[in-house]
């Protein structure tokens, strides 16, 4: 059997024959160097955007990828070694397998694994396709018996395509292209993702590269290997201010000194704002257990806070950061949750918060061991997003896309809950957010994809939700509050959202607030309060009850009632099992985690002969490292009912 050259029209995108699968690989190679010292960086996630194909440097900084340059292999049996034809028509916008029997579902990849189309075949055996820029794309067709081809598909200008095959040749029940056949692929772009540094993209990778990366200052703060101090000191008004104010989350003034040696190496930050954190829901309640706020009793024992240290200087830094939250950690036993859960979401790609463990003092009197964690902001965001363009677009905390109102992004249609704009606030244009939602309230499952690609990387949002089922955050983006009837209000939260300030940049999920995460008062059980407890269906498991669920003393909706979650399970299901089953099997491997919970329960072992008052942790430590393949197989079972 041959495969024939096509000639191509600019009304016909290409036709491809393919009884077929590749043998050939694209190598990405090279060495990851400081920029300042030049000595190799090891640890460094190296990754072909956010999909399957990623690595981390050695301790001589050095990194291999190899990339299918056609196809990766699937046998196809002998029975099947019809051509399957494929017709894309590039100015009508559709892609015809009417000779294309045995294929049942498509999907379009960029060449860095971004998916911006799939759907399954309809009757008609013609699908709708999205209008594509210049560029280089890859096409999967997949049957019952999983993959049918691949191909890779150059666009130009002009609407053309070219691809080439060669005569296809035969081992037993193996069908592959002949080497002539093997089609050169555009670079992919690859990301360096590594705490210390700033991140960096190459658009145009090759093999013995070699990458220089800056040094970001600010990872001097989450060093995890230290317990540093912060010391304020505060006068006798402010002090009373906080501590029978507090719950207005105000600032007060107080010196702060930070000490970051072993030998009691310092510095002097001077003078900064310093509040209690808590949201209007947790911190009355630190205060007015009751309800009452005309009787106030004795403050929780231990309070996060957040440092703001441009409220009394304007152009102050601390290590080129503006605010800083230290998290009481007193709803986690163990003390990792923070830890463990801000890493494994940047061991995704995904930018996450950074963290690390300090002792904090107000007026000489040690208030116990918080965790260090990063705030989302301006400088956050300017930070991950590298690039002309990319940093200072808009960052909004807790806003679904959800409503065709501008105005319920700069407020999140709540007064005085935190939520909305926290960037661009003086000229604040969310129009772009409005489309985001206009995209999801008009899509359906066979042109979600299409829609929403000029919106979504769909692969950073599934290795996002992966994450967030895995360490069960089950306060998460996934779960939406409402009341009894579902028809006043119903809102999710702990999460940010962040829009690259191009117009058609794309908008990405931040996690927030991980305290809830790697549930652990169930023990052995480990059933969390909503998914487990109470029963409510995770976010891809589509329900027919969309009411709210009476759950303790709340209200839940299902969250495959959303439309963006819904429409994302229905079409990306299986995406979302593949990028779920590597993480299970790379990143939440049960050894590995332990490694990590030793490390830092050893640092914590030395911060409780300073805490007085504080929980022992032997026995949850130990109830922690049991829970974790049980949570592995919560997550895999959840994938194999995909």
């Amino acid at each position: 059997m041959k495969c024939s050259k096509i000639s191509l029209r600019c009304i016909v995108g290409f036709v491809l024959s393919c009884a077929f699968l590749a043998s050939g690989a694209q190598q990405y190679s090279g060495t990851v160097v400081d920029q300042a010292t030049e000595d190799p960086v090891e640890g460094v996630l190296v990754s072909v955007g956010y999909s399957e194909y990623y690595t981390r440097t050695d301790a001589n900084g050095r990194f291999t990828i190899n990339l299918p340059t056609t196809s990766i292999g699937s046998v196809l049996s002998a029975s099947n070694n019809a051509p399957t034809k494929a017709r894309w028509n590039f100015g009508k916008r559709t892609l015809d397998l009417r000779s294309a029997p045995g294929v049942n579902s498509v999907s379009i990849y960029t060449i860095n694994g971004k998916r911006v189309f799939g759907g399954k075949v309809p009757r008609s055996r013609v699908l709708e396709v999205p209008s594509l820029a210049k560029g280089t794309y890859l096409l999967e067709l997949r049957g019952e018996h999983g993959l049918r081809g691949k191909a890779r598909v150059v666009v130009s200008n002009q609407a053309t395509a070219s691809v080439v095959f060669g005569s296809t040749t035969f081992s037993g029940d193996n069908t592959r292209l002949s080497k002539s056949a093997q089609v050169s692929a555009t670079p992919a772009k690859l990301i360096f993702r590594h705490d210390d540094y700033y991140p960096k993209d190459e658009d145009t990778p090759s093999a013995n590269m070699n990458v220089q990366l800056e040094a970001d200052p600010r990872s001097f703060v989450f060093d995890q290997s230290k317990i540093r101090e912060y010391r304020f000191t505060l006068s006798k008004e402010d002090s009373t201010t906080l501590d029978t104010e507090g719950w207005r989350e105000k600032f007060v003034r107080a010196d702060l000194k930070f000490v970051h040696g072993e030998d009691g190496e310092s510095e002097d930050v001077g003078e900064v704002g310093l509040r209690y954190k808590g949201s209007n829901y947790s911190l009355p309640r630190c205060f007015f257990p009751n309800g009452d706020t005309t009787k106030p009793v004795d403050k929780c024992p231990k309070i996060s806070y957040k440092i703001k240290f441009t409220e009394y200087d304007k152009d102050k830094r601390f290590y080129k950061m503006k605010k800083l939250c230290l998290h009481a950690m007193k709803q986690d036993p163990t003390k990792m949750h923070d830890m463990l859960a801000y890493e494994l979401f940047r061991e995704m790609g995904i930018p996450a918060s950074r963290t690390s463990y300090a002792n904090v003092y107000v007026n000489d009197r040690l208030m116990g061991l918080f965790v260090v964690v990063e705030e989302p902001d301006g400088r956050f965001t300017d930070s991950r997003w590298r690039g002309p363009g990319r940093g200072n677009g808009n960052l909004y905390k807790e806003v679904w896309p959800k409503s065709a109102d501008a105005g319920y992004y700069v407020d999140g249609g709540w007064d005085g809950d935190g939520s909305g704009l926290k960037t661009n606030e003086e000229n604040p244009n969310t129009q772009r957010m409005v489309e985001y939602y206009n995209a999801i309230a008009t899509s359906t499952k066979e042109n979600f994809a299409q829609k929403l690609a000029p919106f979504m990387d769909f692969d950073y949002f599934l290795r996002y939700l992966a994450t967030e089922v895995a360490i069960n955050h089950w306060d998460g983006a996934r779960t939406w509050y409402s009341d009894a009837t579902g028809q006043q209000w119903s809102n999710n939260h702990n999460y940010y959202f962040y829009e690259e300030e191009n117009a058609d940049g794309k908008i990405w999920i931040i996690p927030w607030d991980m305290d809830q995460t790697f549930w652990a008062w169930d023990y052995p059980t480990y059933l969390d309060p909503i998914y487990g407890e109470g029963n409510v269906p995770n976010w891809n498991v589509p329900t027919s009850n969309c009411g709210p669920r009476k759950v303790k003393n709340d209200y839940i909706t299902a969250p495959n009632c959303d439309p963006l979650f819904k429409l994302t399970a229905s079409v990306f299901g299986n995406r979302y099992a593949q990028l779920g089953n590597q993480f299970l099997n790379d990143q939440f491997q049960s050894q590995r985690l332990s490694a990590k919970i030793d490390k830092y329960s050893a640092l914590i072992d030395k911060a409780e002969m300073r805490n007085p008052g504080t929980w022992g942790t032997d026995k949850y430590v130990k109830e922690l490292k049991e829970s974790l393949p049980k949570r592995a197989n919560k997550l895999r079972n959840d994938l194999e009912n995909q």
